[in-house]
């Protein structure tokens, strides 16, 4: 279980389930002003005698990832009759549930009686495509730095994928391909929780799971997201907030896309000679976007406490 009460003592309570990375992070960083978020993850039967308690007394119940059908933590959500149910889409999930709708899968509680908020203009659509209402409500980092940091004295390509059985969806063979054609260039590979990755060039260091990727992005001149379907990535906030170039497979301010490996070889082959003429600049564009934008990490905090108000009002 995550989270501090901060400020005056919480009058609303809000119990969240779901993904762990982001729920533990996003429960700290949500509480305060009156509000106690809790974290609960996926822990076997002993951590569903804690949940059971929070959960038959929480105001709000608050679901990271989104799904169609029921699980365990939604019956038991049933089972003591909460009403006021939010669930977060949050990339991948989308990608898992298609089966489920086009089989008819899909529970008439879950599609229509929840919440569904996505953090994007694509998932919204995806979402609905579902069978369920939804409407567009980013999701917030807590990690996004208020000022950029200086680029490192050598060059380097931060890289993400958690699995080498979802190496297809993150993008890993066009990670492969081009530290493969860049020899000169350091990629950094994190969040790998299995593997081992076949064949892997010289040039790519395999990190695994990494609870805070400050100093990673701080030893990085460029993020590179390769995924074939994403949200919102917290990776790519939080990078345009370092103010790192970050290629991403979405058009994103801030962000260059790139649709390929050879576009990304292309890309990170330039700046890398940028940086060898001392001339790569911090992305100024992507870390004013985060700045003055809409994905600000405070402005989207008040904005879910606010859009909470409204549920629990109703």
């Amino acid at each position: 279980m995550q989270g501090r009460i901060l400020g005056r003592r919480a009058s609303r309570r809000v119990l969240v389930h779901g993904l762990v990375y982001f729920g533990e992070i996003f429960a700290d960083f949500m509480n305060g002003d009156g509000w106690e978020f809790r974290y609960y993850p996926d822990a076997g039967l002993s951590n569903y005698a804690a949940i059971l308690r929070d959960l038959s007394t929480c105001d709000l119940v608050y679901q990271l990832g989104g799904r169609i059908t029921r699980g365990k933590f939604l019956q038991f959500a049933r089972a003591l009759n909460k009403k006021r149910i939010v669930m977060h889409w949050m990339g991948s999930d989308v990608v898992d549930d298609r089966a489920a709708a086009l089989a008819g899968m899909g529970d008439p509680w879950v599609l229509g009686e929840f919440h569904h908020w996505a953090e994007s203009d694509w998932m919204v659509r995806e979402v609905r495509s579902l069978g369920a209402a939804c409407e567009l409500v980013p999701f917030p980092s807590g990690l996004i730095p208020d000022t950029p940091s200086p680029l490192p004295e050598k060059f380097s390509v931060l890289v993400y994928m958690p699995t080498v059985e979802r190496g297809n969806l993150y993008g890993l063979d066009r990670i492969l391909k081009v530290a493969r054609e860049l020899p000169d260039v350091a990629f950094e590979l994190v969040g790998l929780l299995d593997g081992p990755i076949p064949e892997a060039p010289k040039n790519l260091h395999i990190h695994g799971r990494v609870p805070n990727l400050l100093n990673f992005y701080r030893r990085a001149s460029v993020v590179w997201r390769p995924v074939r379907h994403d949200g919102v990535s917290w990776m790519v906030l939080e990078s345009l907030g370092h103010g790192r170039h970050v290629l991403w497979s979405y058009p994103f301010p801030g962000c260059i896309q790139v649709t390929g490996a050879d576009d990304a070889r292309d890309q990170i082959a330039r700046l890398h000679d940028l940086h060898r003429k001392a001339s790569l600049p911090i992305n100024h564009e992507g870390a004013q976007f985060i700045a003055c934008g809409g994905y600000h990490p405070r402005g989207l905090r008040a904005r879910i406490h606010s859009r909470l108000e409204q549920i629990l009002a109703n």
